[in-house]
């Protein structure tokens, strides 16, 4: 057997200790807060070991922990961070090369065309039986002639509606407006771990006797609580709230749920939780219902076509009417955010289909 020397046996305990460092609870934790839906909090975890790890001697941890910071801004919608990650796990030989289409996919979201389709094209080089990177590069060459032949419509900042942070999702009831916000008058005093921004709330916005829109405001009644409430639906008679909520349980993944709501005396009730299907995994939210009163739509993770897909489920009759809308509508990507401007014509978002 050979011995191993003094200096040996030091650099080698001194590598191992180095490596603990970084990568023992630190990583644990980050790897826990990922799992959970934690994605702003993991980022930062994962920033901060990867700021630790040495450029030259730890270059297979440092591809590791890039990779993964990555995928928190990848889940949180920044792709311009996310790409830039996945770039720094490429330099330091990520070994999957997999990575190549994630970094297609970040480039394509944040607008970088020419960047998407030169990653698309490589990866394609590697893989070049995977029709969704196909259909996506076609979806990034498209992107970059829409961008030239642009439509008459104009695009304003509604900004009676904005706050400093996120204002999204808007829904009509009627004559008021519903949004979802994240200023910081909501409720909910937590910051999300999610997001890093304060919990959503439900706020609505009415015009006055001009008919001038006025500021938004907290919805009557007991609507919004410490946790996120957002992404609202209405019935056909406005009395019925349907809202996407997202409750944090520390003992267990962070997922969201669809409630309802009902209005009496110009108050909303407090939420009580949509039982869809007996599955306590899988997410459900983006609730929306068809005119007719008759459907819910809605966007899940349920096994499906790809990672988020469109369902929908008889309101009148819940008993085995739950389906998913198929392969024409969902993708091996995300659809989310359906809209139903009619009982047959859906609007919703996408980044499976070609586009920008």
């Amino acid at each position: 057997m050979t011995r191993l020397t003094p200096l040996i046996i030091y650099t080698a305990l001194s590598a191992a200790l180095l490596l603990a460092a970084c990568s023992g609870a630190k990583i644990s934790v980050a790897d826990e807060q990922l799992s959970r839906g934690e994605y702003f909090d993991a980022a930062k975890t994962y920033r901060k070991i990867y700021n630790k790890l040495s450029p030259r001697k730890q270059r297979e941890q440092r591809a590791d922990v890039a990779y993964k910071m990555a995928e928190c801004h990848r889940l949180l919608g920044q792709d311009a961070r996310a790409a830039t990650a996945y770039q720094n796990a490429l330099r330091y030989g990520y070994p999957d090369s997999s990575i190549i289409l994630r970094l297609a996919q970040a480039q394509h979201g944040q607008g970088a065309y020419a960047k998407a389709i030169d990653s698309y094209e490589e990866y394609l080089r590697l893989f070049p039986g995977d029709n969704n990177a196909s259909r996506q590069l076609s979806g990034a060459r498209k992107a970059a002639e829409l961008k030239k032949n642009r439509t008459r419509y104009v695009v304003r900042n509604a900004t009676t509606f904005n706050s400093r942070r996120s204002d999204f999702a808007p829904m009509f009831n009627g004559e008021t407006l519903y949004l979802s916000t994240t200023n910081e008058k909501v409720q909910g005093t937590a910051r999300s771990e999610i997001t890093g921004m304060k919990r959503s709330d439900i706020w609505m916005a009415r015009k006055n006797e001009h008919g001038a829109w006025q500021r938004p405001e907290p919805v009557e009644g007991d609507l919004n609580s410490e946790w996120d409430e957002g992404i609202c639906s209405f019935s056909p008679d406005g009395s019925t709230m349907y809202l996407t909520r997202a409750e944090r349980n520390p003992s267990a993944d962070t997922g969201t749920a669809i409630y309802t709501s009902s209005r009496q005396d110009a108050q909303w009730s407090a939420p009580v939780k949509f039982d869809i299907t007996a599955d306590t995994l899988s997410s459900y939210g983006h609730p929306a219902v068809s005119p007719s009163g008759e459907w819910l739509y809605f966007t899940s993770d349920m096994p499906g076509y790809g990672g988020k897909d469109l369902w929908r489920i008889n309101l009148k009759d819940r008993s085995g009417s739950l389906e998913n809308l198929g392969e024409a509508i969902n993708t091996p990507g995300d659809e989310m955010f359906p809209y139903m401007l009619t009982d047959s014509i859906m609007m919703f978002a996408s980044d499976g289909h070609p586009g920008l």
